[in-house]
């Protein structure tokens, strides 16, 4: 990650276990002394892509500098079921306070991965990539992305500030697609990327010949992206996108798109099991 997401990630951090924790972890301060000492693992309950690895250690070391904390693994690493993914070793108020935020974190971003890298591995052979788009949960879009990375995925634009893309409510109650397309190609000053947005291929007529970066085929039939594809110039990369899921996903490749945008990748990802055993 970047060190101005790293900085980031820390501030949602600090508000997780401000959230978890509003005045003390109720429980644990009544139960386990002060001083007691202890040794936990993190452990996988299943396979899959490991992600989220770091954010779990600091969100540890947020709460307790003085915790030892071991793994051998890293963000990407294939994992097996009951693998111990790291240990962490020091005070127990300490562990057992930072416990549920840790697995939250690791298990939301390596659920992520893991999904992402099944269906990236579904379309591999046809030359395909699998993106996520903004459909993120608010402020953790950092995390939701990067995981899409460690899974084998790339990435849409982060924000509406990185690219251009013109899409339907945009082109809405326009006489002339064209002309305003071409508008926005000499107003793009910085150069930034430009994307526009198509539902049919007469909109695709309209702009297949401008100088623009890449087509985005919305909620179009695979026959309809097909077709698309023929018509425009090589150098304009295609993308598709809409109600694309699991069990239709490769008779989106075979179309010839090269990216897939999915927004089930963030918005409605299934949480990897990790469990804290204390020993």
């Amino acid at each position: 990650m970047k060190p101005n997401n790293i900085k980031i990630l820390k501030n949602i951090i600090k508000y997780a276990l401000l959230e978890d924790m509003p005045s003390g972890d109720t429980t644990t301060d009544l139960i386990v002394d002060n001083n007691e000492k202890a040794t936990a693992f993190i452990v996988s309950k299943e396979r899959g892509i490991l992600c989220g690895i770091k954010l779990a250690i600091l969100v540890f070391l947020n709460l307790d500098s003085k915790l030892k904390i071991k793994t051998k693994l890293k963000d990407g690493n294939i994992i097996k079921k009951n693998q111990i993914i790291l240990s962490i070793s020091g005070n127990k108020k300490s562990i057992l306070k930072a416990e549920r935020t840790a697995l939250n974190f690791l298990g939301f971003a390596t659920g992520i991965a893991t999904k992402t890298n099944k269906l990236a591995k579904k379309i591999i052979r046809f030359k395909s990539k699998v993106c996520c788009t903004r459909k993120t949960i608010p402020n953790l879009r950092n995390l939701q992305k990067y995981a899409v990375i460690v899974g084998g995925g790339i990435n849409n634009r982060m924000s509406l500030s990185d690219e251009i893309l013109v899409k339907d409510n945009h082109l809405a109650n326009s006489n002339d697609i064209k002309l305003l397309i071409n508008n926005i190609i000499q107003k793009n000053k910085s150069k930034k990327a430009i994307t526009v947005e198509v539902d049919n291929l007469n909109q695709l007529q309209l702009i297949k010949d401008l100088k623009i970066n890449r087509v985005l085929f919305d909620n179009m039939t695979p026959a309809q992206i097909k077709a698309g594809i023929k018509l425009l110039p090589k150098k304009i990369e295609t993308e598709a996108s809409g109600n694309i899921r699991e069990h239709n996903i490769i008779n989106y490749a075979k179309t010839g798109v090269q990216r897939i945008s999915m927004g089930v990748l963030t918005h409605s990802i299934s949480n990897f099991d990790f469990s804290l055993d204390i020993k």
